[in-house]
């Protein structure tokens, strides 16, 4: 069973609050002993992840190290490089303890332990389609090889739960399972007489994507308390949650084409779908847009220790937080009250917060009250509001929300737009805001979507129309703010939709029709230059509310309310850039960046933490050691380098160096999709990157 964040065994107040500090930790520990929990807040803790440095640097690879993995105590880490080999560290000495020539020809993109085996048995997955299993001593007389998939082997995964198994993803779309009590032949065919080589086959058949290719797979990443559920990243932007239980193992193909042609069919229906709600809402939005959403695939995905939440990365997007509390018939939506007027008619004072208008947090008390009685489902466009608030309302004055509105509207007037962006949000999400007068709730949305819409980072747009949405609900007859709506719905290439919109507008407002012209041009004009026919009008909504709708996906609602997204790297360079926790507590995400660095955020406020210089050109692998406050990186270069919490002074940079990374990060995504995909003269930049392959970047390629 899947469980709730509040039950995880490890998050107990005292020890996650942000005031207990190191040395209050480590006095409690002594005195009133409880050492497990405290050990696990240490390992974690902000103060830690700030002094990083780099202790170790290990030599021994000859090309891009590709993947990193702790075993499941911590004491060897296995990497996969370039050079087909795979080398197993000594956490304790750091030193080399085995370096296997596994036999790939090509890259390797994957390597883990197979548990229940005491790490004599090695697996690892390559560019070469190829899957490897290693037998201690390690010779390569006691490799087996199975050539099964039909595409680059991305990903392996075990479970401690499934001793002696694991699984191999790969970009034809499917899952192996291996058992290694139980292996087949070479070729996938069961051996004679052998009932039980049915426990390795197929298990998860992906099938096809929105524009009819078949789906890759990119990453997966196994519950840790429920070994049944399996989470894979996919060459879309989806991300789908699966339940061995509902499926069963399917005979390998041997042969090479109907290995190829059973790829596309029969596709898997996955238990739960998870995507950004700029790029599933968008069945109306122009197809320059839906390319660009295209391209924005998973490259890694990581369940939370408590299994609660998975964490998905995006190539050419951000990394989102989405929580899977709850199984599959879990409502994916927030009930809410719709706001109303907050000044009475009569008195004219303001009416009582905790009846009209209140901001409920996702996963507070308040909220399971509210959830209790019968409330109406929140519509479509509120998905995502809440990825940039705080997960619990901001307990501030009215004086201090007044002062941060202020502060975010002098930072928007002078360019700042992090700055903006972040204390208008904060106000918004103040817990006395629905005292306050509606004039300035209206005001303060309003500003927040030009801050939103001014920056224009990857849904940022989207958001923009969200908050404009906000103010509307607040002031419906706002002159302002509607043509700000508008404005947001054309500038994320919702051309049809800010036509309808645009429509009622000048209805609505007569004397001021040609203040929308602009908009209802652009979308004519795209209507004449597209090839839908003249019938294409038809397929739309007549109405706002109509192109807010959620559809499914493999025939399930798709969860597209993130709890938090993670901003500020860049992630268009490779395709196997990793996100992953901090500690056991989940406090902090990192995540490999184009740029050289590892950037670490707080996962519940999503504030940019730090950031350490951790390769020469691009880091692609973050993993943080089981249980010591160490992490393991690896990109371009050739070595692997060990950080630990033993720098004398903070090395995280300052908040405005930080805003300054994460500015150019954003410019540099931007600039890199434009110049790779926007002009169709460049197309053969992507041949060269893409090798054989019809989508994706080559991993280790820099542009």
């Amino acid at each position: 069973m899947l469980g709730a964040p509040s039950a995880h065994p490890y998050h107990h107040w005292k020890y996650n609050h942000p005031s207990a500090n190191v040395a209050r930790l480590l006095e409690e520990r002594s005195v009133r002993g409880n050492g497990r929990a405290i050990d696990v807040a240490l390992q974690g803790h902000g103060s830690m992840l700030r002094r990083l440095r780099c202790e170790t640097v290990l030599a021994g690879h000859e090309g891009c190290v590709n993947h990193l993995r702790w075993n499941r105590n911590g004491s060897l880490l296995a990497s996969g490089s370039d050079d087909t080999k795979v080398i197993m560290w000594d956490y304790a000495t750091r030193k080399q303890r085995e370096v296997i020539d596994t036999g790939h020809t090509m890259n390797i993109f994957a390597v883990c332990f197979v548990p229940d085996t005491n790490d004599h048995i090695i697996a690892s997955g390559a560019m070469d389609c190829q899957v490897q299993i290693h037998y201690a001593p390690f010779r390569p007389e006691a490799t087996k090889s199975y050539r099964l998939h039909n595409g680059r082997v991305k990903d392996l995964g075990c479970s401690w739960g499934v001793p002696k198994v694991f699984w191999s993803v790969a970009e034809d779309g499917l899952v192996y399972q291996f058992d290694v009590r139980a292996l087949p032949r070479s070729d996938g065919t069961n051996r004679a007489g052998d009932d039980s080589a049915a426990a390795s086959g197929v298990l998860i058949r992906l099938g096809t994507g929105r524009r009819g290719r078949t789906l890759r797979g990119m990453g997966m990443a196994t519950h840790p308390l429920d070994p049944t559920k399996i989470v894979l990243a996919c060459g879309d932007f989806y991300s789908r949650l699966y339940d061995r239980r509902m499926l069963r193992i399917q005979q390998h193909t041997p042969t090479r084409r109907t290995r190829r042609e059973a790829t596309s069919v029969g596709a898997t229906i996955p238990l739960q779908v998870f995507a950004p709600p700029h790029l599933h809402l968008d069945q109306f939005a122009e197809n320059k847009s839906k390319r660009r959403h295209d391209d924005a695939h998973g490259t890694s995905i990581q369940f939370s220790s408590d299994g609660s939440h998975v964490l998905a990365n995006y190539h050419n997007d951000h990394i989102y937080l989405f929580s899977v509390a709850g199984g599959a018939s879990a409502d994916t939506t927030v009930q809410y009250k719709k706001p109303t007027v907050t000044v009475d008619a009569q008195t004219g004072d303001p009416s009582d917060p905790a009846e009209e208008g209140k901001t409920v947090p996702k996963g507070s008390s308040e909220e399971a009250q509210a959830t209790t009685q019968e409330a109406p489902k929140a519509p479509a466009w509120r998905n995502g509001m809440g990825m940039d608030l705080p997960w619990k309302p901001v307990q501030l004055t009215t004086d201090q929300v007044l002062e941060l509105y202020r502060q975010g509207t002098v930072a928007m007037l002078n360019d700042k737009m992090m700055p903006a962006v972040r204390l208008l949000t904060r106000a918004c999400n103040a817990s006395c805001l629905a005292s306050m007068p509606a004039s300035f709730q209206k005001d303060l949305y309003h500003d927040t979507a030009k801050a939103y819409l001014k920056r224009g980072w990857n849904a940022d747009v989207y958001l923009a129309a969200v908050f404009t949405k906000l103010a509307l609900e607040v002031c419906p007859d706002d002159f302002d703010v509607e043509l700000t709506y508008i404005k947001a719905l054309h500038q994320d290439s919702r051309l049809r939709h800010a036509d309808v919109v645009a429509s009622h507008f000048q209805c609505k407002y007569p004397n001021d029709a040609d203040e929308v012209e602009e908009y209802l041009g652009s979308s004519r004009r795209s209507s004449r230059l597209s090839n839908e026919g003249s019938t294409a009008t038809e397929q739309y909504p007549s109405d706002d509310e109509g192109f807010w709708v959620c559809p499914e996906m493999e025939s399930r609602p798709v969860n597209c309310d993130p709890a938090r997204r993670y901003i500020g790297y860049c992630n268009v360079q490779t395709d196997i850039k990793e996100a992953t926790f901090f500690g056991k507590n989940d406090e902090y995400i990192v995540a490999g960046s184009d740029d050289g660095r590892a950037f670490m955020w707080n996962k519940a406020t999503g504030e940019l933490a730090s950031a350490i210089e951790a390769d020469a050109d691009i880091v692609n692998c973050v993993q943080c050691h089981p249980f010591d406050s160490c992490l393991a990186t690896s990109g371009i270069e050739n070595v692997i380098r060990l950080w630990t919490p033993t720098a004398e002074k903070e090395t995280a940079p300052r908040e405005d160096e930080l805003d300054e990374l994460a500015n150019a990060n954003q410019k540099q995504m931007g600039e890199t999709y434009d110049h790779f995909f926007g002009d169709p003269s460049r197309n053969i930049y992507r041949l060269i990157f893409q090798g054989a392959q019809h989508e994706g970047m080559q991993e280790c390629a820099t542009q």
